[in-house]
């Protein structure tokens, strides 16, 4: 069953998706191809001016696929990109992109404006997460600045024409809409099934446990102690007629097997 939470959801990421044809942040604009799939879209970044990477053409990719807006989505490059914040796999690592530091206000737009203004000016106050970047830009930054103009050059020098959509692709939204709700509902199940999964896993674990079957041998060791012990006590004494009563009384209720028996 499809929850309104992610039609909620899914409402906001088409809003954002328009924001980007029409008015998108500087140095950004669509991507090459058609949106097909809302939960997974593409945006390209042209170097800033000013930057080393000015001249550059950057296709990232934003996956929606991790509970936005609960959570903020995955924003990859996918070139190479000569930059102390980003790391091999194309990940731009700052905090904002940590859950805890996450709002449920911020935005794509948002996202790719600080984005923007890291290429500018990387962080470095516990960001980095290329040191040997990182130590060329605070060691040699002229040098540092040759090194990104060259892999801007070598990598992201291919010219990218965005795809602008017509009224046609407003009525193609409306099926990828369904589709990304369809999506989102089927990824929230497979999370519940599996969370399920390991929680059943876990409760068959405890129950095999020695300490499980310690706790469940326990009252069966400690009545055979009494028992025991009273049947030492019962012969010890005095009287012949006392000791047939204690027997006749107490023993009945436990067999030779260690089971109690009513």
């Amino acid at each position: 069953m499809i929850g309104s939470t992610d039609q909620v959801h899914i409402k906001r990421i088409r809003k954002e998706l328009r924001e980007i044809w029409v008015d998108p942040p500087p140095f950004c604009r669509p991507g090459a191809s058609p949106v097909t799939d809302l939960l997974h879209w593409e945006v390209i970044i042209d170097g800033p001016d000013g930057s080393p990477y000015a001249g550059g053409t950057f296709p990232v990719d934003v996956d929606f696929a991790c509970l936005y807006p609960l959570r903020p989505p995955k924003i990859t490059f996918k070139t190479k990109v000569y930059h102390p914040n980003i790391d091999s796999k194309g990940e731009m690592t700052l905090d904002v992109f940590h859950y805890k530091n996450w709002s449920l206000t911020m935005t794509v737009h948002d996202l790719l404006l600080l984005i923007i203004s890291v290429l500018y000016d990387p962080m470095l106050d516990g960001h980095p997460v290329n040191d040997e970047v990182n130590e060329l830009y605070e060691s040699d930054i002229e040098l540092y600045e040759q090194m990104a103009r060259a892999w801007t050059c070598e990598y992201s020098s291919t010219p990218i024409v965005s795809y602008y959509p017509t009224k046609k692709d407003e009525r193609w939204l409306d099926h990828c809409a369904a589709v990304a709700v369809k999506r989102a509902a089927d990824e929230a199940e497979e999370r519940r099934r599996r969370r399920q999964e390991e929680e059943d896993m876990l409760k068959l674990a405890a129950a095999s446990s020695p300490a499980h079957e310690s706790r469940i041998a326990f009252p069966r060791v400690t009545w055979k102690r009494v028992v025991a012990f009273l049947q030492e006590w019962s012969v010890a004494l005095p009287f012949a007629t006392s000791r047939r009563r204690f027997s006749s009384t107490v023993l009945p209720f436990y067999n030779y097997t260690g089971q109690v028996c009513f």
